[in-house]
């Protein structure tokens, strides 16, 4: 993969951080080329002249600011440089990624009753313009500096002495904590977090055994022992907050473990928190592999949390995919085990995140309704499927770029574009990016679907990839996606419609649903096409199309 650029701007020197970020970045096989922007570089690589077009437009930028921009009572005007900034980073064409780290105050130095409490305010102020700033951006994120010097201390970050020699804020040791931290925000930049955090129970999710201690024996409650294990279910929730699915992989008498979950007064975790139970005495990679083909996910999206290392290692051997965590030696490591864990970051919540537990309950409900179905028809009459396609805007931009880095099973590609290769397919007039919204009446699905669109020739239009999330696999949808487009082919005249596609091992269901899908396919089976004006018969669906 060819790198990206990463240009740093910064207001001190950051030579050394530069080079600490480009030895972690190429450790963790991560493809950011890191370049120094110079020293003072913030302001005038984006507001000065020519100094855009110097940096290369293809550029990311980071900004890596030091508390030295919050000192002295003649900077009250910081909020409005950094806003300057801001709007000028708005306005550029075509829009670039940018990170932005947030500021922290030093506290040393004279006046220690009154001079940190000003440069905090300001800090304050800088932080809700870049907070609101990044709401509105899907292309603007953040890099919790100021989390790093509460966490390790100014002192660990910067020494004095640097600073007189070559105007280094950030020591040569500062230098390694922050590149860590921006090289971890990288990571969950470029690749997608994991999808699932499987659980044991007994000493994981609370202290004891249900079995020998029974309910009154558990600790889980606000004080003593059990004050670990309340800590790390409240982490465990954050995490369901913010997209993560849970899921119970315990061996354990079953009706005596939900009872648990379902009554225990201190047990802040309930059934209806996990997208999946398995709960039984069988080996805990074979309950896995249920629990995945449940939620139609692949093991790779998986985390596993067990106390035995028996069970870790059996999961290790058996299904290498998943990712197994390495348990601490006492309940206080709990959360640090979590927190720690780089599988599951992400740089910004979207909507399709926050309901994602919820999107898979409504899943159950509709499993059981098909079971109960005669036939698929009537399975799928019931849903009373609705489907909105329409071209991307910006305000969707996180979401889309989400499911192409993290549909595997429905992608007829599987091209992972970057954020910049998105960004210019949204800005080319002979592309449209399409996104595929999806309900029913047990619940909204979300943005679930998307197609790139390649409309350059006269009289072919050409989708590059169409991909589609294992939540609305199999309801026909694809199916009212093609027609969709064969109608809009043919009311523009286009005569030819094609659908490319690229076999990786991992996207049969997709192949599946060309097979399936009415269109022709070339003798190498990589181009699948049909004639817009010809009557040819496709698949019928059951979704009622809303108008863009």
């Amino acid at each position: 993969m060819t790198p990206s650029r990463l240009m740093v701007l910064g207001d001190t020197t950051l030579g050394s951080f530069v080079r600490e970020l480009q030895a972690q970045c190429r450790a963790a096989s991560l493809p950011w080329a890191v370049e120094d922007g110079g020293f003072d570089s913030w302001e005038r690589a984006v507001l000065g002249g020519q100094a855009t077009s110097r940096q290369g437009a293809e550029a990311a930028f980071a900004f890596v600011l030091s508390p030295r921009l919050l000192e002295g009572f003649d900077q009250p005007d910081l909020p409005r440089r950094i806003q300057s900034v801001l709007e000028a980073l708005e306005a550029q064409r075509p829009q670039r990624t940018v990170m932005f780290g947030n500021l922290f105050a030093d506290p040393r130095g004279v006046l220690p009753l009154l001079r940190p409490q000003l440069q905090a305010r300001r800090a304050r102020r800088v932080a809700d313009l870049l907070d609101d700033f990044s709401a509105r951006h899907a292309w603007f994120h953040l890099v919790d500096q100021s989390s790093l010097a509460l966490a390790l201390g100014v002192g660990a970050l910067s020494e004095p002495r640097f600073e007189a020699l070559g105007g280094l804020y950030f020591s040569p040791s500062g230098s390694r904590h922050l590149a860590a931290l921006w090289c971890r925000a990288l990571a969950a930049l470029t690749r997608p977090p994991a999808k699932v955090l499987a659980l044991d129970l007994d000493n994981v999710l609370w202290g004891g055994i249900v079995g020998e201690d029974g309910p009154a024996g558990l600790a889980m409650g606000p004080s003593g022992a059990g004050w670990f294990y309340r800590r790390f279910q409240q982490a465990l929730l954050e995490l369901k907050r913010s997209g993560v699915l849970l899921a119970v992989c315990s061996k354990n008498n079953a009706a005596e473990a939900l009872a648990v979950l379902r009554e225990h007064e201190d047990c802040l975790l309930r059934p209806d928190d996990f997208a999946a139970l398995e709960i039984g005495w069988d080996r805990k990679s074979l309950a896995l592999q249920r629990i995945a083909q449940r939620l139609r996910l692949g093991l790779d999206s998986f985390v596993f949390v067990d106390d035995a290392a028996f069970e870790r290692e059996e999961v290790r051997q058996a299904l290498p995919e998943v990712r197994v965590l390495e348990f601490p030696p006492t309940p206080a490591g709990l959360l640090d085990m979590l927190t720690t864990c780089t599988a599951f970051d992400r740089l910004r919540v979207t909507d399709e995140d926050r309901t994602r537990s919820a999107s898979y309950q409504a899943e159950a409900r509709r499993d059981e309704l098909r079971g109960k179905a005669r036939k698929p028809e009537d399975f799928y009459r019931s849903l009373g499927l609705t489907a909105r396609i329409q071209v991307a805007g910006e305000d969707e931009f996180a979401r889309a770029h989400q499911l192409i880095h993290k549909t595997n099973q429905f992608n007829l590609t599987s091209e992972r574009l970057s954020a910049e290769q998105l960004r210019e397919r949204l800005a080319d007039p002979g592309y449209q990016v399409l996104t595929l919204r999806v309900a029913d009446r047990f619940g909204d699905s979300g943005l679930v679907g998307l197609a790139m669109l390649d409309r350059h020739a006269v009289h072919t239009w050409r989708v590059d990839n169409f991909l589609l999330s294992c939540r609305v696999i199999g309801r026909t949808v694809e199916n009212a996606f093609v027609s969709w487009l064969a109608q809009r082919a043919r009311v523009a005249g286009v005569a030819r419609l094609e659908v490319r596609f690229v076999a990786n091992g991992r996207n049969e269901v997709a192949r599946e649903f060309l097979e399936r899908s009415g269109l022709r396919a070339s003798e190498d089976r990589t181009i699948w096409s049909l004639d817009v004006a010809a009557e040819q018969r496709l698949p019928e669906h059951y979704v009622k199309l809303s108008p863009a």
